[in-house]
């Protein structure tokens, strides 16, 4: 957006938001209007928009310690429409009406991602999956992670509709959390780095009784 910096150092505390680095950026910049936004870039693909009132200090804290220099940053940007898969899928009235459950996830109670918390602490992250879990969305990101908590039930979000709601779709705020969305990304790296890609699923099994983990264990191993 400009010719004459290639970054910009800006000084910001944890309660400093998205939007107040924005404006003293686009002022510093003499930049005219107000239709930019801050995203957060990890890597050559993976891209996030920021919202007005999320915290980027508090979200660099959770940037790995040990990576490339410039690995993860933050870059102004014009803002992007919200919906570019309207476009390029076309979808009609209909199958809007069907996704629209899906797609109206409400933030106001809770997050879709972890990194958007403005106190992340344990207690916090498990209240945010408690929430996400009880108004039936069992899918969240941290980042580019995805954490997936077992129903014990039927979903209806796996068919052919929602594989082409997520393809060519970055992992972002865009569209809610979904195993299609790694997957997706995992193919497109992998067409685009021309290597194989590795995808790591850890579990994570909870009981209330110190019986069940050893009955589990004992069944999956026969």
């Amino acid at each position: 957006l400009s010719l004459h910096y290639e970054a910009l150092s800006v000084e910001a505390s944890k309660q400093t938001t998205a939007e107040e680095i924005v404006s003293c950026i686009v002022e510093r910049l003499g930049l005219t209007g107000n239709n930019y936004e801050l995203a957060e870039v990890a890597g050559e693909c993976k891209e996030r928009r920021l919202s007005a009132h999320e915290k980027p200090v508090s979200v660099m804290l959770l940037w790995p310690m040990h990576s490339e220099k410039d690995f993860h940053r933050f870059y102004l940007r014009e803002i992007q429409s919200d919906v570019p898969w309207l476009d390029s899928y076309g979808l009609d009235p209909q199958i809007l009406r069907d996704f629209i459950p899906f797609l109206l996830q409400k933030e106001n109670r809770e997050y879709p991602d972890l990194c958007q918390l403005p106190d992340l602490n344990e207690a916090t992250l498990l209240e945010n999956l408690r929430q996400r879990f009880e108004a039936g969305h069992i899918y969240t990101y941290v980042g580019s992670i995805l954490i997936a908590v077992n129903p014990f039930k039927f979903h209806p979000i796996y068919n052919p509709k929602y594989v082409r709601l997520y393809q060519n779709q970055r992992i972002g705020p865009i569209l809610p959390p979904h195993i299609f969305a790694i997957a997706d990304n995992a193919y497109y790296n992998m067409l685009k780095e021309k290597r194989n890609q590795v995808c790591i699923l850890d579990l994570i099994y909870l009981a209330a009784s110190t019986s069940l983990p050893a009955e589990w264990t004992r069944s999956k191993r026969d």
